[in-house]
């Protein structure tokens, strides 16, 4: 989509591998240390599980509490990321966005050099996931994102106008066996005299995952392109008028 429009609107592209089970955290930190010198900049993530019971008289308590331990590495301008969990492999690129063969290349790359340290791990999902922030101009004290969105909340005359809405689809893509979300709704706007709605394409494939390097990367090329055509129905010409300013 870079390739097409001068100003693409992605605010953020995510490749996210999940693995069946979880690296042990003397692997995971060597792995962490294998990426120091291309993201210098990290931060050591915790997120905790907790499970709550409750007793007979309906009294809860916290019957135990799983902490995963993860990494969080960035370049130095911080708009390349790496996440490392040990079930989660995860490359980032936020804005602006260089186009597809840089940010591909990117994960190919880490791949191979996380492949170096964990070794061959049974993948459950492969995602692919661009977020998109489109910035509508205000005329007349009304930003009119039916004309430039075919993706919105369709709401009754009585209702009136809205000041913000959501709303998400999810749908089987059968051709490349991948589950699609897609959301799209109101966002903060960073621009004077403009309104922000959101159109965030998540995709995923859990069944029939490929396992072989090259497998993967053509399969995220498969739904690259499979996303560029959902974002492209999801749009209209006035706002890919937007994107080429």
């Amino acid at each position: 989509m870079a390739d097409l429009y001068k100003r693409p609107p992605i605010t953020e592209a995510v490749i996210g591998i999940t693995f069946a089970e979880p690296l042990d955290s003397a692997k995971l930190g060597k792995a962490d240390k294998k990426f120091a010198k291309i993201y210098p900049q990290h931060i050591e993530v915790q997120n905790f599980d907790v499970k709550i019971q409750l007793d007979q008289a309906g009294r809860a308590n916290a019957d135990s509490t799983t902490v995963a331990k993860g990494h969080r590495r960035s370049s130095l301008d911080a708009d390349e990321l790496l996440v490392l969990w040990p079930s989660v492999f995860v490359v980032s690129q936020l804005a602006p966005y260089p186009g597809w063969e840089a940010f591909i290349g990117r994960f190919e790359r880490d791949w191979r050099t996380w492949r170096q340290v964990a070794g061959y791990r049974e993948i459950r999902r492969i995602g692919l996931r661009f977020i998109n922030r489109i910035d509508i101009p205000i005329v007349d004290d009304k930003a009119e994102h039916e004309k430039y969105l075919n993706i919105y909340a369709r709401l009754p005359n009585l209702i009136g106008s809205v000041n913000g809405y959501s709303t998400q689809i999810a749908t089987e893509i059968e051709e490349i066996k991948c589950l699609l979300k897609v959301n799209s709704g109101t966002v903060h706007t960073p621009l004077l005299g403009h309104s922000s709605f959101l159109l965030d394409i998540d995709f995923g494939r859990m069944i029939d995952v490929p396992q072989r390097d090259e497998e993967i990367f053509a399969l995220l090329s498969e739904i690259r392109v499979k996303k560029n055509e959902v974002f492209e129905a999801c749009i209209t010409k006035r706002a890919r008028r937007l994107f080429q300013k």
